[in-house]
């Protein structure tokens, strides 16, 4: 058995920038990661940098978008020196210095268009790193850390943690660690795992919305007045037949739609690249799902719809034109080669995306596109794709203390499996305001 002073559960953007914090600390840290280092890996979604690093490496530097700060008793102003900090850290190691949403007036310009047709739009600053670069940047913030000392178990999968009213034990396939404080920040990948776990323990969560929808894909030239105000522009609005909340998440400018494999299922995701463009723009439309009594386990729900789909796409993302789905038909291969692009994503199934999603979802989807193409005018044209299933599981939502401390001692989570943040940035948020809470609650024993 190996003791510690604190087990870090995730190398993610929580995980990383929350072991940064811990280099300043007398206390023994060690960071559990199932994966492997930045170069060796091979899952999108799990090992150092965690599903961000195979991301694009959009950095949303606002505390308006990715999180809710006062979910955990903060205001947007405290966490300006995080984002600051944060950016600082991008950009020491490698992330460029190209910023977007940096023009009040064109901003200003596009909300008012938004606000014309019901729809909220939500300015902020962007740093846009590209999905090759920011594996480069991973990798130089990882081996700074190595190099000052934070120890890194890799390809150590936690599999149970157990609380002895002082201590927690966490088992792994080889090794058994022991320690009084514990920072779980195993990504979206890690949710179901990590609730579960702390359902064992007794540690209180509260089931939260998910978010299902689908990844649309367009001709580029159709976003670029958009681009040229906000790199990945965040739009929400309430459907009319359901007033539902839509919102567009993700935008990729000349990106590509990927496949983002988990353990029982397959979603899709979309990335870019600074210097392999695509012909087209993807973006995820997605429609917020919240369950009530009886019924509320959002998480259950949610991987029902994937695994239905999965099954309908044998195995495979279904791919359908918006044209078909519009029109209560399926897409087939003669159909889908009537667009006159090649959708990114080529290991698909055409098909019926209305029979994977629930009925309520395709409506909300299909109105939230036709209201958008007030907006981002053509996005509704007879070329555009859909690709399902993209569902970001943010459901489980931990009671925390404003440090992120849940109601058992000693027990922190941070990052997108604490359903306190979304994204980049405000997992790197969490994970460093966990470890500094951590610090100090040593510090005052």
């Amino acid at each position: 058995m190996k003791e510690r002073d604190v087990v870090l559960i995730g190398a993610g953007p929580a995980g990383l920038f929350a072991g940064g914090k811990f280099l300043n600390s007398d206390l023994s840290v060690v960071v559990l990661e199932r994966g492997r280092p930045p170069k060796e890996r091979e899952s999108i979604t799990y090992g150092i940098g965690g599903a961000g690093a195979f991301s694009d490496g959009k950095l949303n530097l606002t505390p308006k978008i990715g999180g809710d700060p006062s979910t955990f008793g903060r205001k947007g102003e405290e966490l300006l020196p995080y984002i600051d900090e944060i950016d600082q850290v991008f950009a020491n190691y490698g992330g460029g210095s190209t910023y977007s949403g940096e023009s009040e007036e064109g901003l200003r310009e596009l909300k008012k268009k938004a606000g014309k047709y019901g729809i909220e739009f939500i300015p902020g600053k962007q740093r846009h790193i590209g999905t090759k670069k920011i594996r480069e940047v991973i990798n130089n913030f990882y081996n700074y850390l190595v190099d000052e000392g934070l120890e890194f178990a890799l390809e150590t999968k936690v599999e149970e943690i157990s609380y002895d009213g002082e201590y927690y034990e966490l088992k792994t396939e080889d090794e058994t660690y022991r320690a009084p404080y514990v920072l779980a920040a195993p990504g979206r990948s890690g949710a179901y795992w990590l609730r579960e776990q702390a359902k064992s323990l007794g540690v209180i969560t509260n089931y939260g919305p998910i978010d299902v929808g689908v990844r649309v894909e367009f001709p580029a030239e159709i976003y670029q007045p958009i681009e040229e105000v906000m790199y990945d522009a965040k739009f929400r609005l309430r459907t009319e037949t359901y007033d539902d909340l839509v919102r567009t998440f993700c935008t990729n400018p000349r990106g590509f739609v990927v496949k983002e494999p988990l353990e029982d299922f397959m979603l899709i995701n979309g990335h870019a690249e600074n210097s392999n463009k695509s012909d087209v723009t993807n973006f995820a439309l997605l429609s917020r799902i919240t369950l009530t009594d009886p019924v509320e386990d959002t998480t259950r729900y949610g991987r029902s719809i994937a695994k239905l789909a999965n099954t309908i796409g044998g195995g495979k993302p279904i791919l359908q034109r918006l044209k078909d789905l519009q029109n209560g038909r399926r897409s087939t291969e003669k159909r889908i080669s009537r667009v006159p692009y090649q959708p990114t994503l080529t290991d698909n199934t055409p098909g019926d995306i209305s029979m994977a999603l629930p009925d309520r979802v395709t409506v909300n989807l299909t109105e939230g596109l036709e209201r958008l193409n007030n907006i981002i005018e053509g996005v509704t044209s007879d070329n555009t794709l859909l690709y399902a299933p993209e569902i970001k599981f943010y459901d489980t939502k931990y009671q925390v203390t404003r440090d992120l401390e849940t109601n058992f001692d000693g027990f922190y989570v941070a990052g997108d499996a604490s359903g306190h943040s979304r994204g980049i940035v405000y997992s790197a948020i969490t994970g460093m305001i966990a470890a500094e809470g951590i610090v100090e609650e040593t510090n005052h024993n």
